[in-house]
């Protein structure tokens, strides 16, 4: 991804200098390779350039649990950076992957106001974003936690047919719940009528 087309570097009159003024460093890692581990302290913010990552945590038995997904040009670890705290969660390449890290120190110094404001933004649709899950675990089964997403992801592509992020196994555990479980109830669902779905593409009906 183009570091002009960031969301982050929106509205900046001089991008390169507005990049500069955060102590970029750039990253590159294999496919599987660790970005972050849990446990250790971040001071940068990452973004990820290219590739893909997953955000994963160990469950009580130590097995690892995806519970995000790292897309191209997004944001990461920047709650951990700012308030100094150690990781609870890792990071993991899914594809050979590159990361632009930034300073948090120097952004939350305003250095420079445009980005500062641009980040203040990001890091508030996040926050919405985790709101919204918690809203979907919340639900009392885990056939309306999944219509509650997915209800949700169709709300956001503004159309019936829409495709979600995850495979099988990362939808699963976005949801808290077994993959095996997660099948019978979209087989269920779909048989009702109340849904189809081929992989990650889904449509309501």
């Amino acid at each position: 991804m183009q570091l002009e087309k960031l969301p982050l570097f929106a509205g900046t009159e001089d991008m390169q200098k507005s990049l500069e003024s955060l102590d970029p460093q750039r990253g590159e890692y294999a496919r599987g390779a660790r970005i972050l581990s849990a446990g250790e302290r971040c001071r940068r913010i990452g973004i990820l350039l290219s590739g893909g990552a997953d955000i994963v945590r160990e469950d009580a038995g130590g097995n690892p649990v995806t519970v995000a997904h790292i897309g191209e040009g997004e944001m990461f670890a920047e709650a951990f950076a700012c308030s100094g705290e150690p990781l609870t969660v890792s990071a993991v390449a899914t594809l050979p992957s590159r990361v632009l890290w930034l300073s948090a120190e120097r952004l939350l110094s305003g250095a420079d106001a445009q980005v500062t404001a641009n980040a203040l933004r990001l890091f508030a649709r996040k926050n919405l974003y985790l709101n919204q899950r918690i809203e979907h675990l919340s639900r009392r089964t885990l056939e309306e936690k999944v219509l509650s997403y997915l209800r949700s992801v169709r709300r956001a592509a503004k159309s019936d047919t829409f495709s979600v992020p995850f495979d099988r196994q990362g939808l699963a555990d976005f949801l808290g719940c077994d993959r095996s479980a997660l099948s019978a109830v979209l087989s269920k669902l779909k048989a009702r009528g109340v849904l189809d779905y081929h992989k990650s593409a889904f449509r309501l009906f």
